[in-house]
């Protein structure tokens, strides 16, 4: 008896290893081969938006605004280049004036011209 249950122990064992040998063998995620990034020429990394200026320069701008905004006698000041509306403004001393205001020539990046008037919105009424 002893030798039939020695046996059945053995048989037994060797069964449990011999199935733990073939998991061992059971096929996996394949594995990828190494790879070698090469370093690149532009090592720099951006940390900010560079910002682009005027299309026009300020004497162009300034041409625009002499022709289009001003008569005899009229005269421009230095420009000014506002970077969120893309525009040139220009003070102006015009012969037209109104009150409380203070006007100066616009000029686009398109070109285009307008009169802004800087009209404070104080009234005395007298």
């Amino acid at each position: 008896m002893k030798n039939k249950i020695l046996s059945i122990a053995f048989i037994t064992g060797t069964l449990f290893l011999a199935g733990c040998k073939t998991v061992d063998k059971l096929p996996g995620p394949p594995s990828l081969p190494a790879r070698v990034i090469p370093p690149t020429t532009n090592t720099t990394i951006p940390t900010s938006v560079q910002v682009v200026g005027s299309v026009l320069t300020e004497s162009e701008a300034k041409q625009i605004a002499e022709s289009e905004c001003i008569k005899g006698g009229e005269t421009l000041e230095s420009g000014f280049y506002n970077e969120n509306s893309k525009t040139w403004w220009f003070d102006a001393n015009l012969n037209t004036v109104k009150e409380g205001c203070n006007p100066a020539c616009v000029v686009s990046e398109d070109g285009s011209t307008e009169i802004n008037w800087r009209c404070t919105g104080l009234r005395l009424d007298e």
